[in-house]
């Protein structure tokens, strides 16, 4: 396969140790603290548009991933379960931003997956591993009108995907594995919620999935999508 005939962008997520390959893309979309990465990437290719796509609750109530949001000065901020008072933060005058209500991303999703609405509710489930914890989640989660579905490193390749409909998208720092953050290695806060990504990613629709690429091992055996050698790109 001819790397070099494809036109990609790039999505970043926090997975410790990642690395993303050398490769000169317009647009990169990172999902909460990982705008911090692209900072680093943005040495090399400062004419890279920064999409920062946060959880509003994460981004008001984590003050670390405020504050990386906020110091890779991204083009725009996108929340993808509400609204933020932005004017509350010291964005730069450039800084646009884009809300989804729990609602509008629900159905946002949904038209990813082989089974449309029907997929996000029934993976919603598998946040929890017991039976009785799972319909408990589900219930709960129906009560307060927000079923969230995957988590907002997988939501920032679905957007990539329909923001960018003729290109590829490259994945650095999603693994769907849990774990820590490369600046909170410790963490292991989003494991269930990358259960859920794992359930949903084995029915995302092909015509999708043939346009995801990475460099990582664990995310390649966890979800089957392209493999793709960093060397390529050397």
């Amino acid at each position: 396969m001819n790397f070099n005939d494809k036109k990609f962008v790039m999505v970043l997520g926090s997975k410790p140790y990642s690395t993303f390959p050398d490769l000169q893309v317009e647009k990169i979309y990172a999902a909460n603290g990982a705008s911090e990465r692209a900072n680093i990437y943005k040495k090399k290719y400062p004419n890279t548009l920064l999409f920062s796509l946060i959880g509003s609750r994460e981004f008001e109530k984590n003050v670390d991933v405020q504050k990386r949001v906020l110091e890779s000065n991204p083009d725009q901020v996108i929340s993808r379960s509400g609204l933020i008072n932005f004017k509350k933060y010291n964005f730069s005058d450039k800084t646009k931003f884009k809300y989804f209500s729990p609602f509008k991303q629900f159905f946002f999703q949904s038209k990813f997956f082989k089974f449309n609405f029907i997929d996000i509710l029934v993976k919603e489930t598998f946040y929890e591993e017991k039976i009785f914890n799972r319909f408990l989640h589900f219930f709960k989660s129906l009560k307060k009108r927000e079923i969230n579905g995957v988590s907002t490193g997988f939501f920032s390749i679905l957007y990539a995907l329909e923001m960018n409909k003729n290109h590829n998208v490259i994945i650095s720092g999603i693994g769907m594995s849990g774990g820590g953050h490369y600046y909170n290695k410790d963490s292991s806060r989003y494991q269930k919620r990358s259960n859920v990504d794992k359930a949903l990613i084995k029915n995302l629709r092909k015509k999708f999935k043939d346009r995801l690429f990475t460099a990582d091992n664990e995310l390649y055996e966890n979800t089957g999508i392209n493999y793709i050698d960093l060397k390529t790109f050397v």
